[in-house]
């Protein structure tokens, strides 16, 4: 694997797009200071996922968004794109060419790339994971890991052979496992504080139940012993008035007696007696309204000590219900504080749903884009299957035009010395002729030309010479012959241009056998070329069509697990919501029997009105009652006085009538007592009637007929038991009626949260022992890369330093995980020393080598170079150089440099200048092979 392609549009001082196109080797960055050669580094180290902001250089992330110069505007956005060539798979994907880019928006969101497919950043750092390429790998060499290699703190120091031994996943697995046992035990903790707080609600209204529960069996006792008192009371009153029915009915046998013995008696007696009887008629008139009105009173009276009963019942039971309400509206308030905690957690779920549910989105998208990719591959297959099929037939029957081709060749070249009118002695001839005419008059007619020139020139031709006619006959004859020559050689040549014109037009020609030859040849190469394309085309399309079905196989698995991850958070919702659901019902059965509590507290505060308007009134009644009961009787006073008048005037007959009389009258009046004391029965069994069905909404009379109850026991013992049953049902206080139905809610929420606890300790457990598995296997690797480190280090330094010794050790070695690294240094001709007493460049030659040693271990596919060679001497120059040639096989090497000597073992120089002031722009250059 090795970098093929950079490419900045945005970053930093990169404003404009800028691409780098990177080759095997060394490649050497340069430019003057400040041009932004190292942006190129930050750059690649941003987009494979580097969130520490002042390892870029800059306080915050949008800050890699380039910002303006004096002549151009800031951007809003920044994106870096890295190509790889991952042809031995170093990087677990199925891709033999990978792109990952990553886009920065001035709001500061991120976006990551892989192949153009959006993907989490931490799908980059895991495609990454024990490479030696990342973030904080020893990929990147630069001054500031070199710093951190020379500090004081060995702990700084350990990361390098972490990456090399490849425990970074395990370290970042470890981490997370860490944190999932931190959050295990941060919710055993918070399971058991409620736990504890709901084992102590639970118990306080078990209590409460358990109070509520005796309460409801002291009411249902105290109604039934109030059923068993008032029928007691109601029987108790019937006997009596069946009592005095019978002594009504023989009162009234023995007053008709009376009342036929007065009949008997003379007419003068019954004149007297008649006016006497009108007076004891009036007196019994009166006494009887005056027994009338004190049985009224009597009634008013009881009816005051029932009503009074009702009225301190009532004002007992709207204190207690007030105190319910109290008691509800505490209840509804604490369900609504413990709604909110659970709203918080229920919309932390919903998050969690919806991040699951975008990745589950995300991974079916990506199914259906290689179902699309596998089916549009699987046609292009089929097409070029198609496109073989017909190029063989093409391929057949140019192969059969080939043959038909080569022998008509053949037999052209067979027939040329018949067909053509030469043969090889005349074009030989023709070639000599030619060759010598040519030689001829290349030899002769410049003499000539320089004979007449000197003629002229010499002054010999004159007007009166007389051998100028011969010179001139004779210049004649020699430039005949020579024009002869030249016309032998025109007809020879063209003579032997035209037979060779038509022997090359017919074997060469457009439509010569040989062209129409080699055209055939040509149609059957491409042919041959396009069917073995087509070939590797279809072998390349059916390996990334297995790539992709694994892959589809690995993102079903991954939508599996999230399905999973869904359910779960699912549940853990549904039992939220199960908890919601249980709490509102809670909260409205709280609600509507406060409801009830307040309607019966205004039946309450009515009835309370109502009976003592009531008591007002029969208080009002019996003034009344009493003032008329007061004349009434003193009318008596008078009536008694005349018949005792009158009896005084009476003989002994008369008083003998008196005496039938005065018979009569009490026997009339026990009848009368007789008829009161029954109104007064029934009055007292319709009033306990009224009473009880006011107080208990029991049709009394109804039960009494459907229920047979023994009522054998006595008054005073039911009242007894029953003021105990109430003294009892008042010494409870207030009393919380629905705190069984909260206790039973309660246990169960109390067993539920029990198991969860069960759940979390195993999980705790489980993760414990994954965290040992992990620190074991980390623990191995760890020390297997260190010591081969170790080695390599050794070898490194004396190679760099050319001799001495050097070391490294671990600080605690006893504890692995933790341990530092302590360098120890011995440059020849020096005693063994820490790294902190050697030299500026002893330190950063030291850093290297540990640097190299490690990448020795485990050689990234590409290593980054960030000006380490600036403190360096030209003798060690020479060896870093040495260094990095003798491995450019090994690793494809970038460094930035100022040093002539580094920049001349590239293989490739990309130049980064500032033509315009802060912006940077890339040129490069190739250097020619070097010759030994």
């Amino acid at each position: 694997m090795f970098l093929k392609k950079l490419s900045l549009n945005g970053f930093k001082s990169f404003c404009d797009y800028s691409e780098i196109t990177f080759v095997k080797g060394i490649s050497a960055i340069v430019g003057p200071n400040g041009c932004g050669k190292s942006n190129i580094i930050d750059s690649i180290k941003w987009v494979v996922g580097e969130q520490k902001t002042k390892m870029l250089r800059a306080n915050n992330m949008a800050d890699v968004i380039f910002k303006g110069t004096e002549n151009r505007k800031g951007l809003g956005r920044a994106e870096v794109k890295l190509v790889l060539i991952n042809e031995q798979n170093i990087l677990p994907i199925d891709y033999n060419e990978v792109e990952i880019s990553r886009v920065i928006y001035a709001n500061g969101e991120n976006e990551y790339y892989i192949n153009k497919n959006k993907v989490r950043l931490k799908d980059i750092q895991e495609l990454f994971y024990d490479t030696g390429i990342g973030k904080s790998a020893y990929s990147v060499m630069e001054q500031g890991k070199i710093d951190m290699i020379l500090s004081n703190k060995p702990e700084d120091r350990r990361y390098i052979i972490e990456e090399a031994a490849g425990v970074t996943k395990y370290r970042v697995k470890r981490m997370e496992a860490s944190s999932r046992l931190k959050q295990a035990d941060e919710n055993i903790i918070r399971i058991k504080d409620i736990i504890e707080e709901v084992k102590s609600q639970y118990e306080n209204m078990k209590k409460q139940a358990e109070k509520a529960e005796k309460y409801r069996e002291l009411n249902e006792r105290e109604i039934n012993l109030e059923i068993e008192l008032n029928l007691n009371r109601i029987i108790k009153n019937e006997k009596i008035r069946d009592d005095y029915r019978e002594k009504l009915k023989k009162a009234n046998a023995e007053l008709d007696k009376v009342k036929q013995d007065l009949e008997n008696l003379e007419d003068g007696v019954e004149e007297k007696l008649k006016a006497l009887n009108d007076l004891e008629n009036q007196k019994i008139d009166n006494q009887r309204e005056v027994y009338k009105i004190q049985s009224d009173i009597n009634i008013h009276n009881s009816k005051i000590e029932i009503l009074k009963d009702q009225l301190s019942q009532h004002e007992i039971n709207l204190k207690t219900d007030n105190e319910r309400v109290k008691v509800f509206e505490n209840n509804i308030k604490e369900i609504e504080d413990e709604l909110k905690n659970i709203d918080i957690k229920k919309s932390e779920y919903d998050e969690n749903i919806i991040d699951i549910e975008k990745d589950i989105e995300f991974y079916f998208d990506n199914l259906s884009q290689l179902d699309a990719e596998i089916s549009e591959t699987d046609n292009s297959i089929l097409e070029l299957k198609n496109d073989i099929t017909k190029s063989n037939g093409e391929l057949e029957q140019k192969r059969n035009e080939q043959k038909s081709a080569t022998e008509k060749l053949i037999v052209k070249m067979d027939q040329s010395n018949e067909v053509y009118d030469i043969n090889d002695e005349e074009i030989t001839r023709f070639k000599t002729n030619i060759k010598e005419n040519i030689s001829y008059i290349k030899s002769h007619l410049p003499q000539k030309r320089a004979f007449i020139d000197d003629m002229i020139r010499g002054g010999h031709i004159t007007s009166e010479s007389s051998k100028l006619l011969q010179i001139l006959e004779t210049l004649r004859d020699e430039l005949k012959a020579i024009e002869d020559k030249v016309t032998l050689i025109d007809e020879d040549t063209a003579k032997y241009i035209h037979n060779t014109e038509r022997f090359l037009d017919e074997i060469f020609g457009p439509e010569g056998v040989l062209t129409q030859k080699r055209k055939i040849e040509h149609d059957i190469n491409e042919l041959v070329d396009k069917i073995s394309e087509s070939n590797n085309k279809i072998a390349v399309l059916q390996e990334e069509i297995i790539k992709k079905r694994n892959k589809k196989e690995e993102f079903n698995k991954i939508i599996h697990e999230l399905n999973i991850n869904l359910t779960t958070v699912k549940e853990k919702k549904n039992s939220i919501d199960n908890e919601i659901k249980r709490l509102l019902t809670l909260k409205a059965h709280h609600e509507n029997s406060m409801d009830e509590v307040l309607q019966k507290i205004e039946f309450y505060i009515e009835k309370i009105t109502k009976i003592n308007n009531e008591l007002a009134s029969i208080k009002t009644n019996i003034e009344n009652i009493e003032q008329k009961k007061k004349s009434l009787e003193e009318e008596l006073i008078e009536i008694d006085k005349k018949i005792k008048d009158e009896n005084v005037r009476m003989s002994d007959q008369q008083k003998f009538i008196r005496e039938i009389n005065t018979k009569w009258m009490e026997k009339k009046n026990e009848v009368e007592q007789l008829n009161i004391k029954i109104v007064e029965c029934l009055t007292t069994i319709n009033n306990v009637y009224d009473a009880f069905y006011e107080n208990y909404s029991i049709d009394l009379e109804k039960y009494q007929k459907e229920n047979t109850l023994s009522l054998d026991r006595d008054y005073n013992d039911i009242k007894t038991e029953l003021n105990d049953v109430k003294s009892n049902k008042h010494a409870l206080g207030s009393v919380n009626l629905i705190a069984i139905e909260e206790s039973k809610a309660l246990e169960e929420r109390y067993n539920l949260l029990i198991d969860q606890l069960e759940d979390l300790e195993k999980a705790k457990k489980d993760i414990s022992e994954m965290i040992e598995k992990i620190n074991k296997v980390s623990e191995d690797m760890f020390i297997k890369t260190f010591n081969q480190i170790k080695a390599n280090f050794q070898k490194t330094f004396k190679k760099l330093f050319n001799g001495g010794n050097a070391d490294i050790e671990l600080t605690d070695p006893e504890n692995i995980l933790e341990t530092g690294v302590d360098i120890i240094a011995h440059p020849p001709g020096q005693k063994t020393q820490s790294i902190t007493l050697l030299s500026g460049g002893q330190r950063t030659m030291t850093a290297i080598a540990l640097m190299f040693a490690a990448f020795f271990v485990k050689p990234s596919p590409f290593c980054l170079l960030d000006e380490i060679d600036a403190a360096l001497d030209e003798q060690n120059i020479r060896r870093f150089v040495n260094l990095l040639t003798e491995n450019k096989e090994l690793s494809q090497f970038v460094i930035i440099t100022h040093n002539n000597n580094t920049i001349s073992a590239a293989d490739v120089m990309y130049g980064v200048t500032q033509e315009e002031k802060g912006v940077s722009k890339i040129v490069s250059a190739k250097f020619a092979q070097k010759t030994s």
